[in-house]
């Protein structure tokens, strides 16, 4: 009796690491509020904050730099690690988010305010990370998971600054930080919704 062959003809058995594009939702959310976050340094609100604390030119730049490479690094472990745990890391960057958002409309120093921008680069660079290594999951749906990402992003970007100048100019510098406190927990709410829904389907 001949056994039956288990050689190359064989098909081993591989996990699908694809998501349903669904999942990317509150990843999607938090990615667009981090690039809006981000993106208010280039705009009339971050310049008033530092006019207002007396910084100079020099400093004013520094601040922006420091804030950019924090979320340069940010990014990588959102990248490599929050496709294992996306609701995890990306709720981890949104609270990050969340307190530099605070500390920099409380700041009284311009130390104050470069902490917190360091603090905020990381937050937002994670968000942005995760979303982007999930953006890599969607399947079939790769391409128009990243695309849609890529536009959505894009869109953050453009508003952080003018967000940031149509509440300076009304309200002030430091409404205009505090008004991200609105969105990031709006985020935050949208990622554990998903999060839970993903963890009910067992979708990982």
């Amino acid at each position: 009796m001949i056994e039956p062959s288990s050689g190359p003809h064989a098909t081993p058995t591989v996990l699908s690491a694809d998501r349903p594009l669904w999942t990317l939702i509150g990843p999607g959310v938090a990615a667009v509020v981090a690039a809006c976050q981000l993106a208010i340094v280039f705009g009339p609100a971050h310049s008033a904050l530092h006019r207002d604390l007396d910084a100079s030119a020099a400093w004013l730049a520094m601040t922006v730099v420091a804030q950019l490479v924090a979320a340069a690094l940010g990014a990588v472990p959102g990248f490599l690690l929050g496709r294992r745990a996306p609701t995890s890391l990306v709720a981890s960057g949104l609270l990050l988010m969340l307190v530099g958002a605070v500390v920099t409309a409380l700041s009284a120093t311009s130390a104050m305010a470069l902490g917190a921008g360091v603090v905020t680069g990381l937050g937002a660079g994670a968000v942005l990370g995760t979303a982007a290594g999930l953006s890599g999951q969607a399947g079939a749906h790769r391409a128009q998971a990243r695309l849609g990402l890529g536009l959505a992003v894009l869109g953050g970007l453009v508003a952080g600054p003018v967000l940031g100048w149509l509440l300076s100019t009304m309200l002030g510098w430091r409404p205009a930080y505090l008004s991200m406190v609105v969105l990031i927990l709006f985020a935050l709410v949208a990622t554990a919704v998903g999060g839970i829904v993903a963890a009910t389907r067992g979708s990982r």
